[in-house]
């Protein structure tokens, strides 16, 4: 770049502000750095450059942009854009040079012009490097052009303050005298002054207001905590207190001596504890006991301290936190005292362990715990006379020993490892199977249900197998009792049933000479006897009802009617309500509209009580009853049935059973059913020309499905 140079005479600082005094004292009032360029520009054009810019360096981005101008064309003002990146652009020269320069014509002016650099500069330090004696000063620096103008280098390591830098252009006519120029480039000296003061005023405003902010914030932090915070100086004197703090160290206006006194009290025993506290330089916290002011009560603290130091590195207070520990002193206790019930319980649940090790040392079933490689851990006696010890012989030496008992028992293992292995494996925890093991006590193989069930952690890895060996020939022995048991009961009921239907024979026929006589007695009855021979003549009836239905159960000759099946269930769940409720048995009715069916009311009631006692009975932990009425047309001639379904959530019928269900004698209740119930069911059914049949499984539920004719229109 060619510079023309010139050689500025040296006026004097003071005969240049005379001559100029307006322009410098308008410059020395402006109160903001804003209006120092646009002044600046006012005072060029005054001095007969009326096409003057002013250029200001953007430190965040590093772009030199126009900040003012004066009669400048805006085509050429944005040619002087430029950017500190760019060392080559004249006016970023200008800037690293840090001098003022004439330069003729150029890309963006046809004329010459001229550029004079606006800095960051004092020929003084600032105030904080004379305080700190430190000649790091940017203002100073740049006085003397140290360095080029960088955009890192910009930020006093001092006072922290940010600089500023810009260049003013100034369009020269083509005759411009030395002595003119010198009166602006004393004009621009004067400006950078004023912004070197503008700038220092609002660094320092700035500074204040953050630290006002800054205070702000602490105190707010400071009153909003819920522990107590004391500010004191060296003399343990203390400077500031929040609010829970005013609670014990601040008199109110209208306090009582009793609350004046605990106050001086708490000042006292804290002052005296701070004070031991710095003497003994390296405690730093610890507990602190104060009165409540209101209530009288101790309170327990644990109190931190720490120094507050100036800038020159002393002491000059100490601030202390105290936290209120009264309840956590209290849990403390507490905890201390369930830790020592803790070791009561854990001292009862070793005597409990204690007692189930004994329980299982003395049931009646082998009991073996496994782990999850399949190594036995723990066997109760009557598993180890089956498996022999925990710590087997190898099986060679099982061979070699010729005991035959341990041969035995090394065999039973293999049989059970090979169940384990499998069940281990396995995704299921729990598992059943039938081994035959040699039992040394009986001297023989013996079936084994053996029931395995697999412990967990918390993680759900495998921990344990516990197997618990049931021997199944006492089983088969107590079922064979029990069946023989049966068969003479049955027996004892095939016996009783003849004997009845025998007397029911022979007392039939005296019962019919006697209904005949009272038909004959009608007509010589008095009026006033009436009642009594209608009574005679009503339980005669009955009698001999009676007997015919001991001869052949359901050959009854009940009166059958047209009636409709839906009133009947509805009664019979109403006389049954109370006893269903108790069992825990939830009833669905579902009746639809049927039509008239010709049976009798007494016997379905009796087939329908019968049905919804069993279903009862077939869900001892409560369950679902469902009854369903249904109309099923007739194909052809047939007139439809009348249709009734009985389903339950009960245990069902074994499929064993399902075919002899409705045998007389047959019951699933075990010893609490006479097996006749069914039996009846089918009867009185068939006696009305109808269908009964019946589904189960086990465990699901069991369903009854009845059908009966519908009457003739």
């Amino acid at each position: 770049m060619a510079t023309a140079k010139l050689h500025f005479g040296s006026p004097r600082r003071e005969l240049a502000v005379r001559k100029h005094r307006g322009s410098a004292l308008r410059l020395s009032q402006a109160e903001r750095s804003e209006d120092v360029f646009h002044l600046l520009l006012d005072a060029a054009a005054a001095l007969g450059f009326p096409c003057a810019a002013v250029l200001e360096v953007d430190f965040n981005t590093g772009e030199i942009r126009p900040a003012a101008r004066l009669n400048w064309p805006p085509a050429q003002l944005a040619q002087l854009s430029t950017g500190l990146w760019q060392p080559e652009h004249p006016v970023a020269a200008i800037l690293g040079a840090k001098r003022p320069a004439v330069l003729p014509r150029t890309s963006f002016c046809s004329r010459p012009v001229y550029l004079h650099p606006l800095l960051f500069s004092h020929r003084s330090r600032c105030w904080e490097a004379e305080r700190g004696l430190s000649g790091d000063c940017l203002a100073a620096r740049n006085f003397r052009r140290e360095a080029r103008v960088r955009l890192e280098d910009q930020v006093c390591t001092t006072c922290g303050m940010r600089a500023f830098a810009a260049v003013v252009v100034v369009g020269l006519r083509r005759y411009t005298s030395e002595s003119r120029l010198a009166r602006l480039g004393e004009i621009i000296k004067i400006a950078n002054a004023c912004l070197w003061r503008l700038f220092k005023l609002e660094h320092y405003y700035h500074r204040m207001r953050d630290m006002e902010i800054t205070i702000a914030q602490m105190t707010t932090v400071m009153q909003s905590m819920a522990d107590p915070v004391i500010l004191t100086d060296t003399a343990q004197r203390v400077v500031m207190l929040n609010r829970a703090a005013e609670r014990f160290f601040k008199i109110p206006d209208a306090a009582t001596d009793g609350l004046a006194r605990a106050v001086e009290l708490n000042t006292l025993l804290f002052s005296s504890a701070l004070g031991s506290r710095l003497a003994s330089n390296h405690k730093s916290h610890g507990d602190l006991t104060l009165v409540e002011t209101s209530e009288g009560e101790e309170m327990l603290f644990e109190a931190v301290s720490a120094p507050t130091v100036g800038p020159d590195g002393t002491q000059i207070g100490t601030v202390t936190v105290m936290r209120d520990v009264t309840q956590l002193r209290k849990a403390d206790r507490e905890l201390h005292t369930n830790y020592e019930r803790l070791r009561e319980v854990e001292e009862t649940v070793r005597q409990d362990r204690d007692r189930l090790n004994l329980i299982i040392e003395n049931v009646g079933d082998p009991i073996v715990v496994c782990d999850r490689r399949g190594a036995i851990k723990l066997m109760d006696p009557l598993a180890r006379e089956l498996f022999g010890p925990l710590d087997p012989l190898a099986p060679e030496l099982v061979q070699r020993s010729g005991n035959g008992k341990a041969k035995e028992q090394a065999r039973n293992f293999e049989r059970f490892s090979g169940h384990l292995d499998s069940f281990i494996r396995s995704k299921s925890s729990q598992h059943a199977a039938l081994l035959w093991l040699y039992n040394p006590g009986h001297r023989q193989e013996i079936e084994y249900d053996g029931r395995s069930g697999k412990i967990f952690d918390k993680r759900g890895q495998l921990v344990y197998i516990v197997t618990v060996f049931r021997d199944l020939s006492a089983l088969r022995r107590v079922e064979q009792l029990k069946m023989e048991r049966r068969m003479l009961e049955i027996e004892k009921f095939a016996a009783t049933g003849r004997l009845a239907a025998t007397i029911a024979h022979e007392v039939n026929n005296p019962m019919e000479a006697i209904k005949n006589a009272i038909y004959l007695l009608e007509a010589s009855i008095p009026e006033n006897e009436m009642p009594v021979y209608n009574i005679l003549k009503s339980e005669t009836e009955r009698v001999a009802r009676v007997v015919r239905q001991m001869l052949g159960l359901y050959r009854s000759n009940d009166k059958v009617r047209q009636a409709n099946v839906n009133g009947i269930v509805e009664e019979t769940l109403s006389l049954l309500k109370h006893e269903l409720n108790k069992g825990g048995v939830k009833v669905k009715p579902d009746l639809r509209p049927l039509p008239e069916a010709v049976f009798s009311p007494d016997q379905v009631r009796q087939v329908l009580s019968n049905l919804v006692i069993n279903a009862k009975d077939a869900m001892p932990e409560g369950g679902k009853l469902e009854i369903r009425t249904r109309y099923v047309p007739g194909s052809g001639d047939l007139r439809g049935w009348v249709r009734l379904l009985i389903a339950d959530t009960g245990v069902g019928v074994p499929p064993e059973m399902i075919r002899n269900i409705f045998e007389p004698f047959v019951s699933t209740k075990g010893e609490k059913g006479t097996g006749l119930g069914l039996w009846i069911v089918k009867g009185i059914i068939e006696h009305h020309a109808g269908k009964l049949q019946v589904k189960s499984k086990p465990g699901k539920g069991t369903v009854f499905r009845i059908d009966l004719p519908v009457a003739k229109p």
